[in-house]
């Protein structure tokens, strides 16, 4: 059988099954990558002389590509390619993926795909995923670099995970005294804690992000990318909004997406300001959002890389971090892909 792409149609229908896969990550659901259509996909832009210019760019030649190679025996392998290009000039990234499911991904699958690619004209793949052997194994199929073939293209080297699936107690007790500590203290100061699956709760805390953005100068994304998000999730419960209000006022928000295993932080603010001098309600939220990610039968809590000054408050929980392999890339157009490898450190320079 050969890759043939998924129309729009039955994109519900392939969240839902990947929801049932334990190997799926969040980031090969068509409702994660669909949240992200219009907004560039991973892209965050970055202030600077030329920004407009470059975030329209991205947000015109980013584009989420779905395949499904279907075998007889039931079994099919899914794959959600985040297309960067024109027509005539592409590159692919495949984000944890492809997933098997019912089966295993085998040589001639892989062959078909990079075939796919080649008629579709991508000058490259590159692909992330947590497993070594997995990658290892496909660095024999075709002609392959062991490179970030797409290194301008988002995806963590690391990640950090909490074990949320023992009791409770033994979970509380695995954190830090002073995540302990920061949630009493929360309780005690008697913050209400609001969960919603709603797009327009979104918009009902919106305040906290721009009030953030303004004392720290963090740039988000638009507010209806993430109402997107939202809405694209909402029908298979893979989207939750906590927020820890105070007096009316959203004081901290976190949004979490789910697949079959695991809950993955993907976006948060507090709002210092009107936090003022009273405890802290963040080590709280995400307690909650723990909590109920159990309820929905998560396994763990992703708390994304390590990056920047938020550590600091991640390591309160005691994650294990976890390294990502090196990512591997292949040449789909033989003639062109020396070319590109030759123009990537400037390529990335110019467009990040």
């Amino acid at each position: 059988m050969s890759w043939r792409e998924v129309p729009q149609t039955s994109l519900a229908e392939w969240n839902e099954r990947l929801l049932r896969e334990p190997s799926a990550s969040i980031r090969q659901y068509p409702l994660f990558n669909e949240g992200l259509r219009g907004s560039g996909g991973l892209w965050v832009t970055i202030p600077g002389r030329f920004a407009s210019v470059i975030a329209w760019g991205r947000r015109w030649t980013t584009t989420p590509r779905y395949l499904v190679h279907s075998s007889p025996d039931g079994s099919a392998i899914f794959a959600c390619i985040v297309t960067i290009g024109v027509p005539g000039f592409r590159v692919g990234c495949i984000l944890d993926g492809p997933v098997a499911l019912g089966g295993s991904i085998d040589t001639p699958a892989i062959r078909g795909l990079i075939q796919w690619a080649r008629r579709n004209h991508y000058i490259a793949l590159r692909l992330t995923h947590s497993s070594e052997g997995l990658l290892d194994s496909l660095s024999r199929v075709g002609n392959t670099d062991r490179i970030d073939g797409v290194p301008f293209y988002p995806h963590p080297t690391t990640e950090l995970y909490v074990d949320i699936s023992k009791d409770e107690a033994t979970v509380l007790a695995g954190f830090q005294s002073v995540a302990r500590r920061n949630i009493r203290q929360a309780r005690e100061a008697g913050y209400v804690i609001t969960v919603d699956d709603e797009p327009g709760a979104m918009e009902k805390a919106w305040a906290a992000f721009q009030s953030r953005s303004a004392q720290k100068g963090i740039s988000y994304r638009d507010l209806e990318t993430y109402q997107r998000m939202m809405r694209e999730a909402r029908p298979h419960r893979a989207a939750h909004l906590y927020t820890a209000w105070r007096e009316e006022r959203p004081i901290a928000v976190v949004l979490i997406l789910r697949d079959c295993t695991t809950a993955h932080y993907f976006l948060g603010t507090i709002d210092l300001e009107a936090l003022g001098d009273a405890p802290s309600p963040a080590c709280l939220l995400h307690w909650h959002a723990m909590r109920h990610a159990v309820e929905m039968g998560a396994s763990f809590y992703n708390l994304g890389t390590r990056s920047g000054p938020v550590y600091t408050f991640k390591s309160k929980f005691r994650p294990i971090e976890y390294d990502r392999p090196t990512p591997l890339t292949f040449a789909v157009n033989p003639t062109l892909y020396p070319l590109w490898r030759r123009l990537l450190p400037f390529v990335a320079q110019a467009v990040q």
